[in-house]
């Protein structure tokens, strides 16, 4: 908005009339919001779990084993979202581990087993029901933020993307509970992740 405004100075025996250009902008901002879902975890189990959106043991050598709440069972759609919104400014969303899927707590340990983290595939997408996110379409999961790894590029408003998580176990996997931290975070578009 561009306002004008007219100042009249007394200056001992006339006035003077100045005209000041006063422009006013609003400030460009962004934000995320992660579902409940998400913010709690991605946990993957067998197909029996993923029917009943919970946590099971995963066998050794099984592929594209689920995380539990990709397919809500009452409506097929996932429940791990994230809500972005940025107003006057481009932004893209990034993603990565911290580590590799480990057993033991930093990874360390003569005892610690790792699950390498390229064996976690994600997708992405703006629709949500039983066949969008896509595991045709799925990603390999990387060490770090990765500009070839963005959940969404060039946002600018309101945006609901969807995800989905699955996890191939390799063969010879001992049965632990195997953890890394997972990172998302917002990027202004034209900044690397």
């Amino acid at each position: 908005m561009i306002f004008f405004i007219l100042i009249s100075i007394n200056s001992n025996e006339s006035y003077n009339n100045i005209l000041v250009n006063i422009s006013i902008s609003q400030p460009s901002y962004y934000f995320i919001q992660t579902s409940e879902k998400l913010s709690s975890g991605v946990f993957f189990t067998n197909y029996t779990g993923a029917l009943n959106n919970e946590q099971y043991q995963l066998l050794p050598g099984t592929t594209d084993n689920n995380a539990t709440w990709n397919y809500n069972k009452t409506n097929m759609k996932t429940e791990y979202w994230i809500l972005s919104y940025s107003n006057g400014v481009y932004i893209n969303i990034c993603q990565g581990a911290v580590n590799h899927l480990c057993s033991n707590a930093n990874c360390s340990g003569f005892d610690n087993y790792i699950i390498p983290i390229d064996n976690v595939k994600w997708s992405s997408s703006f629709e949500n029901n039983a066949n969008y996110p896509s595991l045709l379409q799925a990603k390999k999961m990387k060490i770090g933020f990765d500009n070839n790894n963005k959940i969404a590029e060039k946002l600018n408003g309101q945006y609901n993307i969807f995800l989905r998580y699955w996890l191939s176990v390799p063969p010879n996997t001992p049965p632990y509970n195997y953890n890394t931290t997972y990172q998302i975070k917002v990027v202004v578009y034209g900044y690397d992740c």
